[in-house]
């Protein structure tokens, strides 16, 4: 694209790991985001440590043939720093609605996320296209590989009921072996912060922002993210279980083979386990951002005990 100067204004919300402005420019009716490495010296470590930049321009990359569909277009994008800064060019979603988590989704609202998501699934299951995206890692679950070490500040923070500790003190158990098991199911591009913050909802569209997370692995995990994450009332184990047969549904019917049912939902139930990691590996962090950060902290421990509870009968 042609290069010219740019009119930056910051965008409403603060990103944790990055910075973003809206972006226009004269005789140009396209509107922008442009998203920069955050300035703030611990966040750029984190960042540096997770290469947000790296994996999120990956993924754009690997969604280009998609032409925004389900994401906002790439325009122009770079990283440096191994990953802890960078530069992203992208579309700025325009008459769409993005829903705060602390306030939650309708089912609707789960519904048309799900299609969605599994849409990109399918399209991106055990393709060739995932070996060649630099900057990709495998099986990268949030920050699930460090429960054990992350888990004694977690219970000092959360002071948990005498009935929910024993469920992250046997978790230090269970991640292992479920990692393990995922390094010989599917793969796919997960976007793996799934949560009603990086979903815009438009009269006919989803689309999702913020892939800076993204990873090839296994799909269920942004299912059980999502699910566990960002339903306005806790699910049950009917709804848990429609949910997950709408997205297999859509992945049959996407041209998905070889994953039957009892797979899936094995795998999903694993991925519960894994997203109950979250909280013990991020909980903590996210409680010092900001008033909001402790109550969104404090709601996604209180979700994820709950999926945990009702999916694995916990």
């Amino acid at each position: 694209m042609k290069t010219s100067r740019f009119l930056l204004r910051p965008t409403r919300t603060a990103g944790f790991l990055s910075q973003t402005f809206h972006a226009t420019r004269l005789s140009d009716p396209q509107k922008y985001i442009l998203k920069v490495g955050t300035e703030i010296p611990q966040r750029r470590k984190w960042a540096k440590e997770l290469r947000v930049f790296d994996r999120e321009l990956a993924a754009y990359r690997l969604l280009t043939p998609l032409k925004g569909k389900y994401s906002p277009r790439l325009f122009a994008g770079t990283s440096a720093n191994q990953g802890s800064d960078g530069l992203l060019l992208l579309q700025e979603i325009r008459n769409a609605r993005n829903i705060d988590q602390l306030r939650g989704l309708s089912w609707r609202e789960l519904t048309s996320a799900i299609r969605a998501i599994a849409h990109i699934h399918a399209y991106f299951w055990n393709s060739p296209m995932l070996k060649k995206a630099r900057g990709l890692p495998r099986h990268h679950y949030m920050r699930a590989h460090e429960v054990k070490r992350n888990l004694p500040a977690f219970l000092r923070w959360a002071k948990l009921s005498p009935r929910n500790r024993p469920l992250f003190i046997k978790l230090t158990s269970q991640i292992l072996p479920i990692l393990a098991r995922f390094r010989k199911r599917p793969l796919t591009l997960v976007h793996g912060d799934l949560r009603s913050d990086n979903i815009f909802y438009g009269e006919r569209s989803v689309r999702f922002i913020d892939w800076g997370l993204s990873s090839t692995g296994n799909p269920t995990f942004d299912l059980a993210r999502f699910a566990g994450g960002s339903p306005r009332k806790p699910l049950s184990l009917l709804q848990h279980v429609d949910l997950f047969n709408l997205w297999h549904r859509e992945l049959l019917r996407r041209g998905v083979r070889n994953y039957p049912s009892h797979e899936a939902w094995q795998d999903y139930r694993d991925a519960v386990l894994l997203a109950l990691t979250i909280p013990v590996t991020n909980g903590p962090t996210l409680a010092m951002f900001s008033k909001r950060g402790h109550k969104l902290a404090k709601m996604i421990t209180n979700r994820f005990i709950f999926a945990a509870r009702v999916v694995n009968h916990e």
